[in-house]
């Protein structure tokens, strides 16, 4: 669409001034050469003598020397015609005398896309900033394309504006900042500040949201990295049973040799701060040698014939006192009184009691270690009320 917008109505009101400099210019032009016709009026001999014009085109002065008597032909005198858009002063056909004054001000084709829509407009504004005002546009609203002061040449100028919007940034954990920007998007903004996004990164609202005024933006920094870390590994132990250790007791006879291995791990950031860490792969590149160890099985225990003795007093309890109340440090005693359960072993359990510190079977057949460990853990549950000869715990040893 083509509009000839030096014909609409001038703005009123504060902003007046600037919006066309040209345009006063060319009332006063048109009235100084219509009172130079009427004088011009006064015969034709006047009119037939050679005139001396005064041009001004776009503002700049030439003379020109006509023998025209009108202003079409003092134009075509100076080398100069008013086409279809141009702004001419007088008219064409006014009839001129010597020392006329004649104001031509050529339009020029302005494509201008404004938020993405593009129209063409003649105008005979000089700049961009003055173009835009004749629009009733105020330029400071608007990032464009080119610079407010530029000139629009003859030829035509393409000009781009977009509104500006104030929103706020954040990036990479960062407080937010605030920018104008001329951005149709969230991607249009991040693009006109020179910021790009790797593939793991995140923007919130998305990149094709539509931007006004207080949108927040927030770009979030994903990194995904990988790291090789060599680490040792600690040597087994290998055991071997030693009949000539105590029970119960270790002996490490040969150390062994730590390892190593390749462990690649992949480790996520957000913003620069560790968010995630998984480990990918895991290599031997060094096997270790195994400690030897020595592992005992002498017993401890004091054997007296058929009976034998702890001589353990652990949680204050004499243990073989109580034992030799309850089966005469006998492992293998049993007792099957009338009424009541039979009794089995050191400390004289019944099955159910056995069963309730995890025994398994008679505990007549159990070792007498595991016999003295389970009299342990139904002491720790439940004292020494469940043994008649509770009193024999606090005796001295028996044996």
């Amino acid at each position: 669409m083509t509009l000839q917008i030096d014909n609409v109505d001038a703005p009123s009101g504060p902003n007046e001034q600037p919006a066309r400099r040209g345009l006063r210019r060319k009332l006063v032009l048109v009235g100084v050469a219509a009172a130079l016709g009427v004088v011009a009026v006064g015969g034709a001999t006047a009119a037939a003598m050679s005139k001396h014009v005064v041009i001004t085109v776009d503002g700049q002065d030439q003379q020109v020397t006509t023998l025209s008597g009108s202003v079409a032909g003092a134009l075509s005198a100076a080398g100069l015609s008013a086409g279809e858009h141009d702004v001419l002063a007088p008219a064409a056909d006014t009839a001129i005398s010597d020392g006329s004054h004649i104001a031509l001000e050529r339009a020029r084709l302005l494509t201008l896309t404004v938020n993405g829509t593009t129209q063409q407009l003649w105008t005979t504004a000089d700049t961009v900033e003055e173009a835009l005002l004749q629009l009733g546009q105020d330029p400071s609203a608007y990032q464009l394309s080119a610079d407010r002061s530029r000139e629009i040449p003859l030829d035509g100028l393409d000009l781009t504006a977009s509104t500006l919007h104030t929103v706020s940034l954040a990036v990479g954990g960062a407080p937010a900042t605030t920018v104008q920007s001329g951005g149709q998007t969230v991607a249009d903004v991040l693009a006109a500040q020179g910021i790009t996004l790797a593939a793991t990164d995140t923007v919130d609202p998305a990149g094709t949201t539509p931007v006004t005024d207080g949108t927040a933006i927030t770009v979030t920094r994903v990194a995904v990295t990988t790291t090789t870390d060599t680490v040792a590994v600690a040597p087994a132990d290998q055991t071997v049973e030693d009949p000539n250790l105590d029970k119960g007791t270790t002996q490490v006879v040969a150390a062994g040799t730590p390892g190593q291995q390749q462990v690649v791990t992949q480790v996520t950031t957000t913003n620069g701060v560790e968010t995630g860490r998984q480990e990918l792969s895991r290599t031997t590149v060094l096997e270790a040698t195994p400690n030897q160890v020595h592992v005992g099985t002498k017993s401890t225990l004091d054997w007296q014939g058929s009976r034998v003795f702890f001589h353990d007093t652990e949680f204050g309890v004499n243990w073989d006192g109580l034992a030799y109340c309850e089966s005469t440090n006998n492992p293998h005693a049993v007792n099957n009184p009338a009424g009541y359960l039979s009794t089995y072993g050191l400390f004289q359990f019944d099955l159910p009691t056995w069963a309730s510190v995890g025994g398994s079977g008679n505990p007549g057949d159990a070792s007498p270690e595991e016999q003295l460990t389970r009299a342990k853990l139904l002491y720790q549950s439940r004292g020494l009320e469940p043994w008649l000869c509770g009193y024999a715990a606090s005796g001295p040893p028996a044996g």
